[in-house]
């Protein structure tokens, strides 16, 4: 698995220990293209509500809401994103709860580079096994979350960065109603709902007009 793919994707990780936080921070910095961090759970929810997250890596042990409560809100809307946890100690009761969550690991503090290497390895490779690198988007049309391309009876097709940011928040929620208020609430409060009209119409003439369904003045679902 080459980690230079981890360069187009993007991290969240959620610590309350600050110290660790930052310095876990800038090693991830080195990895991805974008890393997020989080204070709380709460604070990672916002954060998850409104950026496009492809790995997660949660604290167990916060106040308020643990790393389990995080990741079992985050399940019930995606079945596929990369999870795995980290604590400074082992809790039979929440390596229990992570093996209902289908979570990729489960790592002690404190973890070494090659610890955490491996880990993200495996979520690459789980990734790649759930077709989250290509997905289908309808007929002979895909989308390559790596290159950031759409790819159209074996032709690729630049996006606008508007496009990229509407085609991976439905893949995120795949098989799901997004209204027109979470999309404004995740593409940024100024868009119109004209503006975001214009990006699906464009997009469904890129991969067909099945693959995007309209509810009307509600929202829209990719199938």
């Amino acid at each position: 698995m080459n980690l230079e793919n981890l360069k187009h994707l993007s991290i969240l990780y959620v610590d309350d220990d600050e110290i660790l936080r930052n310095s876990t921070q800038n090693i991830l910095s080195t990895l991805f293209e974008n890393v997020f961090v989080a204070k709380d759970g709460e604070e990672a929810i916002e954060i998850y509500n409104k950026s496009h997250i492809h790995i997660l890596m949660l604290d167990i042990k916060m106040k308020n809401m643990s790393g389990i409560d995080v990741a079992k809100y985050i399940r019930a809307i995606d079945s596929k994103i990369p999870i795995f946890l980290v604590s400074s100690y082992t809790d039979v009761e929440d390596v229990l709860e992570a093996i209902k969550l289908d979570l990729v690991d489960y790592i002690k503090k404190p973890f070494s580079f090659e610890e955490l290497l491996n880990t993200l390895i495996r979520c690459l490779s789980r990734i790649d096994s759930k077709y989250l690198i290509k997905n289908n988007l309808g007929e002979n049309a895909f989308y390559d979350f790596l290159s950031k391309q759409l790819i159209s009876n074996g032709e690729y097709i630049t996006l606008t960065k508007s496009e990229i940011d509407v085609i991976e928040i439905f893949l995120q929620r795949r098989n799901k109603l997004i209204s027109y208020v979470e999309f404004a609430h995740i593409l940024g409060e100024n868009i119109s709902e004209v503006a975001l009209k214009n990006i699906i119409y464009k997009l469904r003439k890129k991969i067909g007009n099945n693959s995007i369904q309209n509810l009307s003045k509600i929202g829209y679902i990719l199938n």
